[in-house]
């Protein structure tokens, strides 16, 4: 029902968007759910790890796609004139989603060198540098994108509310697995 109503919302914005959010979505989906090696895996975990790295690249394929259909198809232009990039509460909050993919990152990096799994994707891919790397810069992308959907829409508040609300999520996470290796729980 929810992705029903957000589909309506995107399609009353431009189909463009709207297009841009299925088909990202969807090829992020089929790229989470079977792109990735999940043999290491056992054959009880395997499902769960598909289903939740198939919405985690949907999720970021979607959004990606929303925005470059609204970017660069026919949809309205921004209501109020507020600049995106270097805007005085813009720029600090971007910096702040690319600090945050940073140190989710290192704090990911941090307990698998502690022998612990990784629970939303596979250890493989978070083993694998230079493909965990292109999955955090593509989060970081997406988190902006979402904040440019915003800016598209003329919701200036959803914009920087929603990259508030994703720094603040993203220093918890981080806590989260600092603290893993020894606590021994996934939060605090």
């Amino acid at each position: 029902m929810l992705f029903l109503g957000l589909t309506l919302g995107l399609w009353a914005q431009s189909p463009a968007i709207t297009f841009g959010a299925l088909g990202g979505g969807a090829g992020g989906a089929l790229i989470g759910a079977t792109g990735l090696d999940f043999s290491g895996l056992p054959a009880s975990e395997r499902a769960a790890h598909r289903w939740r790295a198939g919405i985690t690249y949907g999720a970021i394929g979607g959004v990606l796609g929303a925005a470059a259909g609204a970017r660069w198809g026919s949809g309205p232009e921004p209501t109020e004139p507020h600049r995106f990039w270097l805007d005085k509460w813009n720029t600090p909050l971007f910096a702040g989603i690319v600090t945050v993919q940073a140190l989710d990152f290192s704090s990911t990096r941090y307990f698998r060198n502690r022998g612990k799994d990784e629970w939303l994707l596979t250890n493989q891919l978070v083993d694998n540098r230079s493909a965990f790397v292109t999955t955090e810069i593509s989060a970081a992308a997406a988190a902006i994108s979402l904040s440019y959907l915003f800016h598209r829409s003329g919701h200036h508040r959803w914009e920087r509310w929603a990259a508030a609300a994703y720094i603040g999520f993203g220093v918890l996470s981080a806590v989260a697995n600092y603290r893993y290796p020894t606590t021994g729980h996934g939060l605090f």
